[in-house]
């Protein structure tokens, strides 16, 4: 069984992160590879912490895995 779907403000969240960090990545090209490690280790992070609600995961996730498509 999957993952239930982000809900509406998850996802707006993760698309609007994702937008600012291409931005930025335009005017500095070396910052989207730092973002994207900082990232996966954040989701790592998160996800053996039980101290951060699942929505967190799920954002985190979603910001993630948009910079890689």
């Amino acid at each position: 069984m999957s993952a239930p779907l982000p809900d509406q403000a998850t996802q707006t969240i993760a698309v609007l992160t994702t937008c600012l960090v291409q931005a930025l990545a335009e005017r500095d090209p070396e910052l989207l590879p730092v973002f994207q490690e900082k990232i996966q280790n954040m989701y790592a992070e998160i996800r053996d912490n039980t101290y951060f609600p699942s929505e967190t995961l799920q954002a985190v996730g979603l910001v993630r895995d948009l910079l890689k498509a």
